[in-house]
């Protein structure tokens, strides 16, 4: 499911996806974005679902998230994503409470409904 999220007064299209275990950000959005990113002092492999499809992770960054009414500090891996601006995996959707309701094609985020 996605949604569209501010960050940095630029529009974000973002997706919610309860399969993915970890959060992270495209690096074409973080400098559309004028997202400051750090270089990571260990390097992490992303491992994604397919026989040898991985990459490394070598850089994050810590964003004010404003979505379902809250503002929260939370660390963003950056990878070289398609098709979405943020990918929002299983640490947030815990975090927040997330609720992806299919049938009314809401999210409700911190208990606040988030159109999708």
């Amino acid at each position: 499911m996605s949604a569209y999220i501010r960050i940095n007064g630029v529009l974000a299209h973002v997706l919610f996806d309860s399969g993915s275990t970890l959060d992270c950000i495209s690096p074409d959005f973080a400098c559309i974005a004028n997202i400051i990113c750090f270089e990571l002092r260990n390097p992490t492999s992303l491992q994604l679902g397919t026989v040898d499809s991985h990459s490394k992770v070598n850089y994050g960054t810590k964003l004010k998230l404003s979505v379902g009414g809250q503002t929260v500090d939370h660390y963003f891996d950056v990878a070289n994503i398609d098709r979405y601006d943020i990918v929002i995996g299983t640490l947030f959707l815990r975090a927040s409470r997330t609720i992806m309701n299919f049938k009314d094609n809401t999210l409700s985020v911190f208990g606040k409904i988030v159109p999708s």
